[in-house]
């Protein structure tokens, strides 16, 4: 897969492009306050900060060129519903689907105030970050459910175990080195759907604005319906895992009390199901490692010692010896 740079336009010929499209939308004359500036995002988009001379600052998200509108306008819909039930998502004002605008297909939404949860001091980064999480899950999801299903979304596209059975199934049919885990997944992994709770999917401090002493903000959704322990996995990982391979001048220790601290905060709130927890995070590096040996995915997850890591994982967890070159 090529570089997310190289996909890209130039930041100078973003901003050049993107204002005419905004004189066509406003139908009045309208100059930049502040230009398009650069934004932390995601692997597969492009984020900007402007300003519209008498107009709020705002946020363009320009998604790959491979990537659909339906998939902005499926997050314009969740952010909605989240935003109903309290959690302070970004809005999402306009979706342009029209990618000789800018090379891709585009959102434009609100600027969440505030500063990333994870610049705040370690004991408040873990509090919050584990609080936060276990009110979401706390949230009835029955009023969620029923919105997404009167909106014609379909279960496959955000209520689990629909979307973790469909995972195994795709699983066996295109690496069958890995047989014996998604047997051990379909043991251990809570497919019955009796506990669901509002799923974030990258729930850390980089994703979690924070003002006044409280979250002002909760971006860059990856939503479902699905178990919490799922959310505590990927979270878990993240810290315990990626971020030590991204980021080498911070001590593992660091961030293990991150995490510590944040199981903590939630535990005062809702219980941990560890078990549950282990399963969705063999789960979601079983996702790192298929995704590194394709070459696809982030490049630190590509290199052969995160990939070795994922594996020594996966099998000290499940107690299988596994052999993904096969």
């Amino acid at each position: 897969m090529p570089a997310p740079e190289t996909e890209f336009r130039s930041d100078q010929q973003i901003s050049a492009d993107f204002l005419p499209y905004l004189q066509s939308e406003f139908e009045v004359p309208v100059a930049y306050e502040f230009e398009p500036t650069r934004l932390t995002g995601g692997f597969d988009a492009r984020l900007y900060r402007y300003k519209l001379v008498g107009q709020e600052s705002r946020v363009l998200r320009i998604l790959r060129p491979a990537r659909e509108a339906e998939e902005l306008l499926h997050h314009q819909f969740v952010h909605q519903i989240m935003n109903q039930q309290g959690l302070k998502t970004p809005v999402i004002h306009h979706v342009c689907g029209d990618k000789s605008v800018l090379g891709g297909v585009f959102a434009v939404m609100d600027l969440v105030p505030g500063q990333p949860l994870i610049e705040q001091k370690p004991e408040l980064h873990a509090k919050v970050l584990g609080q936060s999480m276990a009110t979401m899950h706390e949230l009835d999801v029955r009023p969620i459910v029923e919105s997404f299903r009167r909106a014609g979304v379909p279960d496959e596209l955000f209520l689990s175990p629909v979307i973790d059975q469909k995972s195994l199934d795709f699983c066996v049919q295109k690496i069958p080195w890995a047989s014996e885990l998604i047997l051990w997944l379909r043991d251990h992994l809570p497919l019955d759907g009796q506990d669901l709770a509002v799923i974030h999917g990258d729930y850390h401090g980089n994703n979690l604005m924070f003002e006044n002493g409280s979250v002002s903000g909760v971006l860059d959704w990856t939503f479902r319906i699905s178990d919490p322990a799922l959310d505590l996995a990927h979270t878990m990982n993240d810290y315990l895992v990626f971020v030590p391979q991204i980021d080498q001048t911070t001590s593992p220790c660091f961030w293990e009390q991150i995490i510590d601290g944040a199981l903590k905060a939630y535990q005062a709130i809702r219980p941990l199901n560890h078990e549950r927890i282990k399963a969705f995070r063999v789960l979601h590096l079983l996702g790192a490692l298929t995704a590194g040996a394709a070459a696809f995915g982030p490049e630190f997850m590509r290199k052969p010692e995160s990939q070795r890591e994922y594996l020594a994982f996966i099998e000290q967890t499940t107690g299988l010896t596994l052999s993904p070159s096969a």
